[in-house]
């Protein structure tokens, strides 16, 4: 059961802009660990500090990543290469979520991988970067 005191905070963190409701909740997955791990998996930690830095790697890979395809016509040789590694992490988490302790969420991160491999392609193809 949620407590009114963090129902109360959880509500006044909707009423802030969507950047800083973000930043947020990386701070809360990153400081808070495993709380999340808790509240969202019903999973204990084994260990800590691969969480985080798979965690923070994640974090800053999506940040290259939104940086590429905002400007997506100057850098469209980069956008091919994202294409290619949302493609491997779809192959590597579907072929691999059997030896998590939740694969449910590893399949679902697969599935986000492949959908965003496929809607980049169909993007690039509409902007006629490929040529």
């Amino acid at each position: 059961m949620v407590s009114e005191s963090t129902k109360s905070f959880l509500q006044e963190i909707r009423s802030f802009p969507r950047n800083v409701q973000h930043l947020f909740v990386f701070i809360f997955i990153f400081f808070f660990t495993e709380l999340f791990y808790r509240l969202f998996f019903h999973a204990e930690i084994q260990n800590f500090f691969f969480v985080r830095q798979a965690g923070l790697f994640l974090f800053c890979l999506g940040l290259f990543n939104l940086a590429i395809l905002k400007e997506m016509r100057r850098y469209h040789y980069f956008v091919k290469v994202i294409i290619v590694t949302k493609m491997f992490a779809t192959l590597f988490l579907m072929s691999n979520a059997h030896l998590a302790t939740f694969p449910t969420i590893i399949y679902l991160a697969g599935v986000g991988d492949g959908l965003i491999a496929v809607l980049l392609s169909f993007i690039y193809e509409r902007a006629r970067l490929s040529r």
